[in-house]
């Protein structure tokens, strides 16, 4: 695989960032949007962004990365040393490869204007890392001063026009919270799905830095949101790359970039309880997984439920009724409370018992007896194979109209 070295295409409202691949005797264009008040601070003179988009595309298919240009060095000596040998941990089918840049740039071929950026998805997650670095102890050099949204994945895993249109509503949505607190709220496009074809969430870190590194010139520093606690972290076989997240954020730096990951010195519930202080975040709390909706929060999903579900033990749940359809959610509450007790190794739902334990929050003895008596006939494992069966086999028409149905039953 040969990386050529970037053109910019201005358009009407926006610049184009292209990097022609060459890939089994063709070349494709891996491409970024991003509004044209930020063109003086694309990192043209290396190729950090690309490589890192692309280094999971190019480990799968056992292809090295022939650089038309230069890379950070200390991004070189990171990817090459531990980021590689990490991601064969997390995805045994990966391969090494060799990583071929002209040359190493050391970080002083361009100034850095020193913004503090993190990505802003609406989420508790994204909210809460928001909550830290815009308090008042907050030093002065580690102050937000972006919010990013990029089309890399978690709007559709493919990319493609469904996706992209989901990305827009989802942006449109949340634009007036960034104005709200006086935020530059930058949106970034891209068609980097189209060339991963990976599963989002095993693949996330890359595909949401990679846009990040292709403005060094702009930021500083930037917080990645993480979604576990340290202490249910790990290197190994996983469908979900996060629980590595501790051991490679940082390895995505470079000599003017640092990448910080922030978010898992909390539980998912102790997060929820910081994000239900801030008014915004009753208008504005988007953490909805469908792809087939408008943007707004579904109410019935496991994501959905989970953020409801860890609100209503804390106390807040009335508070959110303008964004979520808590009638709804009241249909499937009881289903979903029996699938946390069903799966109690998930660390999210682990968590989550954890606390309801301390406040004296406490669950019905009836859904504690059929979580129990479930797990026998369907085994926990057995489900999730089922599920994944059922995601791959029905059509999208069909499996909303019995999506709720499993819902109300306890299978998310």
């Amino acid at each position: 695989m040969r990386i050529h070295n970037l053109g910019i295409i201005e358009r009407d409202n926006d610049i184009q960032i292209q990097f022609p691949i060459e890939y089994v005797g063709k070349t494709q264009f891996l491409w970024y949007s991003v509004d044209k008040r930020y063109k003086g601070y694309i990192t043209t003179e290396k190729m950090d962004g690309s490589v890192v988009g692309l280094l999971l595309f190019a480990m799968q298919h056992r292809e090295d990365m022939e650089i038309d240009g230069a890379i950070s060095e200390k991004l070189y000596y990171h990817l090459t040393n531990y980021y590689m040998p990490i991601l064969r941990l997390i995805i045994p089918s990966l391969h090494t490869i060799n990583i071929l840049p002209e040359k190493l740039d050391g970080g002083k071929s361009y100034h850095c204007k020193k913004a503090v950026a993190t990505g802003f998805s609406g989420g508790i997650d994204s909210f809460c890392t928001v909550f830290d670095h815009l308090t008042n102890d907050t030093p002065t050099n580690y102050k937000i001063t972006h919010l990013l949204f990029n089309n890399v994945g978690s709007h559709g895993e493919w990319g493609g026009s469904a996706a992209r249109t989901l990305f827009n509503q989802r942006y449109d949505i949340l634009k007036p919270f960034a104005e709200e607190i006086g935020l530059e709220f930058m949106k970034i496009d891209s068609n980097l799905s189209e060339f991963l074809q990976f599963d989002f969430h095993i693949t996330h870190l890359s595909r949401n830095l990679s846009p990040v590194l292709l403005f060094q010139k702009l930021f500083t520093k930037y917080y990645y949101s993480g979604a576990y606690r340290y202490q249910d972290c790990f290197i190994g076989p996983t469908c979900e790359e996060a629980y590595a997240d501790p051991a490679v954020v940082h390895l995505l730096s470079t000599e003017t970039l640092e990448c910080i990951l922030t978010g898992s010195q909390y539980s998912r519930v102790e997060k929820a309880g910081k994000v239900s202080r801030i008014e915004p975040s009753y208008r504005y709390l988007n953490v909805c997984v469908r792809t087939d909706t408008t943007g707004a929060n579904c109410s019935v999903c496991w994501k959905c439920c989970r953020t409801l579900l860890s609100l209503e033990i804390l106390g807040k749940l009335e508070k959110y009724r303008s964004v979520f359809d808590l009638d709804k959610y009241g249909k499937v509450r009881n289903g979903y409370v029996r699938h946390i007790l069903r799966n109690k190794n998930n660390p999210f739902h682990r968590e989550m018992l954890e606390y309801a334990k301390r406040a004296g929050f406490r669950f019905p003895i009836v859904h504690v007896f059929f979580a129990y008596v479930s797990c026998i006939f369907i085994p926990p494992f057995l489900e999730q194979r089922l599920r994944e069966r059922f995601r791959k086999m029905l059509p999208n028409s069909l499996k909303r109209r019995i999506r709720f149905a499993f819902a109300k039953a306890g299978f998310f």
